[in-house]
């Protein structure tokens, strides 16, 4: 619900209250999809109500700079959590693979008929861990270079 208070400001009273609801302040990386879900969708109303004030007219207030300036950090904040989890997700996978590895080689010094498939498995799931490494490398200069955009608060 939209109320305009006497000063004629318009006041998004429902939508501050959704996002105060889930705690938004755009640096918990541990939002459930439907947390995020529900996020974009206040986000979304939010930037309609404001474009609706806009078109008819209304201009920026100190108020509106502000909120804007808030979303931007938290927006850049889920950014860089994204990545730091994509990272994880990319270590974890390259660990996996690692152990794999070592596993066939194992196999391959327990089984001398079978030696050549297992270190052939062995280097295959090395070379994925490889791929993950630097896929997780690369997450990180994308955090990084997030890091580095200005911020305003």
């Amino acid at each position: 619900m939209i109320r305009r208070p006497a000063a004629g400001r318009t006041v998004r009273v429902h939508l501050a209250r959704r996002l105060d609801r889930m705690g938004i302040d755009g640096t918990d990386s541990d939002f459930s999809a439907a947390d995020r879900a529900e996020l974009a969708r206040a986000r979304a109303d939010e930037l309609r109500v404001r474009t609706a004030e806009l078109a008819s007219g209304a201009g920026s207030s100190p108020q509106s700079v502000e909120q804007a300036q808030l979303r931007a950090d938290q927006a850049l904040n889920r950014a860089q959590n994204a990545h730091r989890a994509a990272a994880t997700r990319h270590l974890d996978a390259s660990h996996a693979h690692l152990r794999a590895a070592a596993a066939h080689e194992q196999a391959a010094l327990a089984d001398v008929v079978g030696c050549d498939a297992h270190q052939d498995a062995a280097e295959a799931h090395r070379a994925a861990a490889l791929v993950h490494d630097a896929a997780a490398t690369a997450e990180h200069e994308r955090e990084a270079a997030d890091g580095r955009r200005p911020r305003y608060g």
